[in-house]
């Protein structure tokens, strides 16, 4: 039994306890008070701001609004772009622009959106101690936010490639020479391969990011690597009896819908390779395909998408669409890789492609008034973007079903866009070259598309402006760029039912209407507000060889530079509403022309006037 004493200071041991939490617990309550109230005036003070010691891209932030952060940012990552991207090469100095014309996007490009989300969040958490030490940490040290950076790797390169192709010959593989000639007998030899040299981009664009990252783009240098051919001589001389057998065989013929195409023995000629997957020869099938289809024109027609004809607002006529013809080279090719000897005639496999809508019926998908449209106007454009314009939307927009719920892509219903589907280039300007691009004023359909997708309510997925102000897309802000394979203009149709896109071209306006079936919904946009313009730089003279002496080619005009804003509000039928703002920003856009001068006088200077 414990004594007296024992109980006393048990006692006394008790009570310093009591004392001393209640002691611990009351300077707890006094900071947290003290800590409370000052991070509640603090919070305060910067209320709809961003903290200060908070940066993007290494630039301050302290105390801005999230849209004043978009002007300071925009400023800046503008101005680090403007001079283009340095690189050397030998000694060799290239500069290659950020962008160099109106329908291709930037090669760099920033999410500055949600960096400005991410930066106005820094601080803003629910529990107060990490709120303290976060805005206690971003006053010691900046707090840098991270940026999503999107650098064009292929485009860049390609670039590169066309600014230092003096520097970099293309490795040749060996090859077959076949002397074909009519009434004697084919002689095959071999041409020996020859070495090339390509770029080593190893850490180059790592470097390029981290340039990127704090808007301080410095000269990255280059290097170069030997680049081997791929077939040597030695792969080829022991070929050479099999590629004369090939040529010695009976002559092949093919045949469809009772007719039939003889292939001469100089054309195939040109279809021998050696098979990289054995010690043989076979038929390369590009050549093939480029060969018979040649050969066989007329064969293959495209389908078309139903056309609607529309009278007074009301659908008078529709007409269902067509089926189209196209040859399978790979059904085509396979039998006479297997069995040519002994047969030498075989079938040419052609097979039916079919538009969105095959009946003659358009009750059966709901469709009966218009519910949307969208124009923009293509005035003035050269005649390649016109043609363009023209193929898209009667080629491939007009007639487009889309079903309930999808998720339409621009890029995806144009298709793949080149010269072997029909798009024509337009010359566009690369550093110190012109040249071809396909697809020129695509641009101009996925500005229409949006549009009608905005009229209609339908709810923009993916969208992006245009680097700088261009006169077919005005009014600012209400464009969008497209560019295989990104980006894209994509919508849901969330209408629950079909909906068919009538398009056509009145004049030099492009019209894209909506037809389906209205759903009570009501939808309200603002006109584009238009501010912070920023006077164009001077346009920059560059020295060429490319263009005749004295002539001059110009990418575009020179635009200034302004930010842009609309919003659109939805109201459905069952209360519903969905309002979304477009912001765009667009850089001040220099002029860029090139000027010819004679072969073997090119310089390396480069000038500007007002």
């Amino acid at each position: 039994m414990p004594s007296s004493e024992a109980k006393k200071t048990k006692k006394t041991i008790v009570k310093s306890t009591l004392v001393w939490f209640g002691i611990t617990l009351g300077v707890i309550v006094l900071l947290g008070a003290v800590l409370g109230g000052g991070v509640f005036a603090y919070t305060r003070m910067y209320s709809n701001r961003i903290y200060p010691g908070v940066r993007v891209l290494g630039v301050r932030l302290d105390g801005l609004s999230k849209e004043e952060a978009r002007r300071q940012l925009d400023k800046a990552v503008d101005a680090s772009l403007e001079k283009g991207l340095v690189f050397v090469l030998d000694s060799k100095q290239e500069t290659i622009q950020v962008s160099s014309d109106s329908d291709l996007p930037d090669l760099i490009r920033f999410d500055l959106d949600k960096a400005i989300d991410d930066a106005y969040n820094v601080g803003r958490e629910n529990a107060i101690p990490k709120i303290a030490v976060e805005i206690l940490a971003a006053r010691i040290r900046p707090k840098q936010v991270a940026v999503n950076i999107d650098i064009d790797q292929d485009r860049i390169k390609e670039a590169l490639n066309l600014q230092f192709a003096t520097k970099l010959p293309e490795p040749v593989d060996a090859t077959f020479s076949i002397d074909a000639k009519s009434g004697t007998e084919p002689m095959v030899r071999v041409l020996p391969e020859k070495e090339g040299k390509t770029l080593d981009l190893a850490g180059v664009f790592e470097k390029l990011r981290q340039q990127a990252a704090i808007l301080a783009f410095q000269p990255i240098t280059l290097h170069v690597t030997k680049l081997a051919a791929q077939r040597k001589s030695a792969d080829l001389q022991p070929l050479v009896d099999k590629a004369e057998e090939m040529l010695n065989r009976p002559s092949l013929k093919f045949t469809y819908d009772g007719k039939s195409y003889k292939i001469p023995t100089s054309t195939l000629a040109t279809w021998i390779i050696a098979d990289p997957r054995s010690d043989s020869v076979t038929i390369d099938s590009s050549a093939f395909a480029t060969s018979i289809r040649d050969i066989v024109k007329g064969v293959e027609s495209e389908s078309k998408n139903g056309n609607l004809e529309v009278k007074d607002g009301k659908i008078v006529t529709f007409t269902a669409s067509t089926v189209g013809k196209k040859i399978n080279i790979d059904k085509t090719l396979g039998p006479v890789l297997n069995s040519w000897p002994p047969s030498s005639t075989f079938p040419l496999i052609v097979e039916e492609e079919r538009g969105a809508i095959t009946g003659n019926d358009l009750d059966q998908f709901g469709v009966k008034e218009l519910i949307g449209v969208g124009v923009s106007n293509f005035g003035n454009s050269p005649p390649n973007r016109i043609r363009n314009i023209k193929k898209a939307v009667y080629e491939r927009v007009n007639g487009t079903l889309i079903a309930p719920d999808e998720e339409f892509s621009m890029l995806k219903t144009l298709g793949p866009v080149d010269g072997a589907h029909g798009w024509l280039p337009e010359l566009v300007i690369k550093g110190d070259k012109t040249m071809p691009e396909f697809g020129g004023g695509l641009c101009q359909i996925g500005t229409t598309m949006f549009r009608a997708a905005l009229a209609t309510g339908l709810p923009v997925t993916e969208r992006r402006n245009h680097s700088y102000r261009v006169s077919y897309y005005e009014p600012a802000g209400t464009d969008a760029t497209i560019y295989e394979p990104s980006p894209d203009l994509k919508f849901k149709n969330d209408t629950g039912k079909y909906i068919i896109l009538n398009a056509y071209i009145k004049g030099t306006q492009v019209y894209f209407e909506m037809w389906g079936t209205k759903d009570g919904r009501k939808v309200t946009q603002t006109k584009p507000r238009i501010y912070n313009i920023v006077p164009a730089p001077p346009t920059k003279l560059t020295e060429t060889e490319d263009l005749a002496p004295g002539k001059k080619k110009c990418s575009e005009s020179a635009h200034a530079g302004a930010d842009a804003e609309f919003s659109t509000t939805v109201e459905y039928a069952d209360g519903r509403k969905r309002e979304e703002t477009f912001s765009s920003h667009y850089r001040p856009w220099q002029a860029v022309c090139l000027i010819g001068v004679a072969k073997g006088t090119l310089g390396t200077a480069t000038s500007t006037t007002p």
